[in-house]
C-alpha cells in the first residue's frame, strides 16, 4: 500500500526524463507515444506536455477516449500507471529563431500542448503494485 501517493509518484515524475502516453484509437488499437518530462504538473491530476505536432501519434481526436500515462524508474524498478484522459490545450505556431526545428522558408515552429488528467492510477515497486484514486 503506498501511504502518500502525491509526494511518491510527484517525485518519481520529477526524476523521470520521460513517460508514455497511450490511448485507443478508432479501430481499437493502442496508439503509444513516448512524451517528454511534463512542462508543469498540478499534483499527481494534471499533467502539461509540449510535443511536436509533426509526430503523428496524435493528430486524431482522442479527447473523448480513455487514456494512460506511464512513467518508469528503470533505477530503482518502479513505476506509475495513471487512468484518465488527454486533451489538446494549445496548438500554436510561435516565432523561435534559434529553433533546431524550425520552418527553414517561415522561421515559425508549431507546437502542441497536451493536458493529461488523471483519474485513477497504480503504483508498481518491489515486485507488488497497489491502485489508488486521484483526488
Amino acid at each position: 500500500m503506498i501511504r502518500n501517493p502525491e509526494q511518491t509518484i510527484g517525485k518519481l515524475v520529477d526524476n523521470v526524463r520521460y513517460g508514455f502516453g497511450s490511448f485507443m484509437d478508432e479501430p481499437g488499437y493502442p496508439e503509444t507515444q513516448v512524451l517528454p518530462q511534463p512542462l508543469r504538473r498540478k499534483g499527481i491530476r494534471e499533467f502539461w506536455f509540449e510535443i511536436d505536432p509533426a509526430a503523428g501519434c496524435f493528430e486524431i481526436d482522442f479527447t473523448e477516449r480513455p487514456a494512460s500515462l506511464y512513467f518508469i524508474d528503470q533505477r530503482f524498478y518502479r513505476g506509475v500507471c495513471l487512468k484518465g484522459f488527454f486533451q489538446i490545450e494549445e496548438f500554436s505556431a510561435i516565432n523561435r529563431s534559434d529553433s533546431l526545428q524550425e520552418n527553414q522558408e517561415t522561421g515559425v515552429q508549431a507546437k502542441l500542448i497536451l493536458k493529461f488528467t488523471a483519474k485513477s492510477g497504480r503504483y508498481y515497486s518491489h515486485f507488488q503494485s497497489s491502485d489508488f484514486i486521484v483526488d
